[in-house]
């Protein structure tokens, strides 16, 4: 059964202080996965705090990241993304649903 405590968002476990007020706002910016609201909900996170991985213009390892297809592969080595797919069933098929409303017409990437 997936672990149901620690529901964190990724700024919240990064500590990254990204999200709208965060300390380090003045200094990179709102991160993009903190006010992404059609992600809102997707793997019972904030915004897009808990799917991230498929948030273009999110910050890691001290650079922008790019489109999800560039970003998916560092984010498979990531602490928080690992984190997520322990306590959530079917991430890629949520990651899929998030795609498929970024752009309804052409519909998601096959993951």
């Amino acid at each position: 059964m997936p672990d149901q405590t620690n529901k964190i968002n990724c700024w919240e476990f990064k500590k990254c202080g990204r999200e709208p007020g965060g300390a380090r706002v003045e200094e990179y910016g709102v991160c993009p996965a903190a006010i992404e609201d059609k992600a809102n909900g997707i793997n019972n996170g904030e915004m897009g705090g808990r799917i991230c991985w498929a948030v273009s213009g999110t910050f890691c390892r001290g650079k922008v990241q790019g489109i999800f297809a560039a970003q998916i592969t560092s984010c498979a080595t990531c602490a928080f993304f690992n984190l997520v797919d322990q306590q959530e069933t079917n991430i890629l098929e949520e990651t899929e649903k998030y795609l498929a409303r970024l752009n309804p017409k052409k519909g998601p990437p096959k993951l």
